[in-house]
Parts: C-alpha cells; structure tokens; sequence
C-alpha cells in the first residue's frame, strides 16, 4: 500500500463537502442529492476515517445503510473502490 497515496485520501475523504461529494458522484455517472449527500458528510465527519482500516470503513458504510439508506450506501462503496485501486 502506498502510504503517500493513502495519506492523500484519508485527507480528502475527511475534508470532502457536500458539493465535492455531489461532484464526484456527477463524475461518475452516480445519482445522489443533495440532501443525502449533506447525510453523507455529517456522517463521515462524526470520526477521523483511515480508508486503509477495513473496519471502520465497513463501520462507516453500515452506519450509512440505517442512517441515510442502502442506496446512499452502495454509491459511497461504489466512490471508494475508485480510489481503492490507488491504495
């Protein structure tokens, strides 16, 4: 795992906004609104996220699930595998 890489997405993901989110998900091709993605952020900001720590991050994607909804869910899995691949 590239620790440079990794440090360069934990920063983003812990400092990503609402439009950021609704930008990326725009990207790729990923319908999400605002109001979910404003659940998302809140969401995401309540702890410090380590994309590397499996998991949190699966925490994270569950608390999403019950939270905001299982489609949300599956877009944001869908948003972090692109960058998996960078880690």
């Amino acid at each position: 795992m590239n620790a440079i890489m990794q440090q360069l997405v934990n920063n983003k993901v812990n400092s990503l906004t609402a439009n950021e989110l609704l930008n990326l998900a725009s990207q790729y091709n990923i319908n999400l609104s605002k109001q979910q993605a404003e659940k998302v952020i809140a969401i995401l900001r309540s702890e410090q996220i380590d994309v590397a720590n499996q998991a949190q991050v699966q925490r994270m994607i569950q608390r999403l699930q019950t939270e905001v909804d299982p489609y949300v869910s599956s877009v944001i899995q869908q948003l972090l595998q692109q960058f998996s691949q960078y880690l």
